[in-house]
């Protein structure tokens, strides 16, 4: 392999790299948006749904508000905590971890659609806790999917530690690295705001739309891992910056 090519595969595998944390975090941002005009709960930000726990709980209002966001907590994490734990016992039997991941991606999917077509056929809301919590495993499903690209530490379904990584990659002039922390809240606040324009036509539009962004997700990851051996690179380890 000569360096010019050497160099070639390096800025590929940069770039699939930030394009699979941008098309998680617009689905991430997506759903959010789905589920907060929907339900008033978040079902990835879950810092919102514990501050609407703790005002909720001391005012006294503990159905309207408290319930919906502790079925959304409660599921996140309990998703976090199966998915973390099946895929370790998996890897540790031998599996491959990007198959684990891909097989991840594709439950994910199928929730979200599963929850659309509830929403599409407007009666989501005679099960709503169950759609709720639906769409928050699918984000405890996403939040372990991806942790690492490029060296960097991510999280597609909250923003605060993209975007202190974003500054402390910046300031330690990292650009590749930068780019990948900045696009968690590039790509939500793009997913936010396409999810509520879909609102206009109607809230199924955006879960089949983030949906659709997961099945991108699993050819760009394919690729991403093709690269990373190509350049000698673990899967999400460091690639040089530049």
């Amino acid at each position: 392999m000569t360096r010019s090519e050497l160099d070639r595969y390096r800025r590929d595998f940069a770039a699939t790299g930030i394009v699979l944390v941008m098309l998680l975090a617009t689905a991430s941002g997506a759903i959010d948006v789905v589920a907060f005009l929907r339900y008033k709960v978040f079902v990835a930000n879950q810092t919102g749904n514990l501050v609407v726990i703790a005002v909720g709980a001391s005012d006294g209002n503990s159905s309207s508000t408290v319930l919906p966001s502790a079925v959304s907590l409660v599921s996140f994490t309990a998703a976090l905590v199966a998915v973390a734990w099946i895929s370790r016992v998996q890897i540790n039997r031998g599996r491959e971890s990007t198959r684990v991941r891909r097989d991840a991606l594709i439950i994910e999917a199928v929730l979200l659609t599963v929850a659309a077509t509830l929403i599409l056929f407007n009666v989501d809301f005679e099960v709503r806790y169950g759609v709720i919590s639906v769409l928050a495993i699918s984000q405890g499903i996403q939040a372990v999917v991806l942790t690492r690209v490029l060296g960097v530490a991510v999280q597609t379904v909250a923003i605060n530690g993209s975007l202190f990584n974003t500054v402390q990659m910046a300031v330690e002039h990292k650009r590749r690295a930068a780019a990948v922390a900045v696009s968690t809240p590039i790509g939500y606040a793009i997913g936010a705001g396409l999810g509520a324009f879909m609102q206009v036509f109607a809230s199924a539009y955006a879960l089949f739309f983030a949906a659709a962004l997961g099945v991108i997700a699993l050819f760009v990851a394919a690729k991403h891992r093709k690269l990373a051996s190509l350049v000698g690179a673990d899967e999400g380890g460091p690639a040089p910056d530049g």
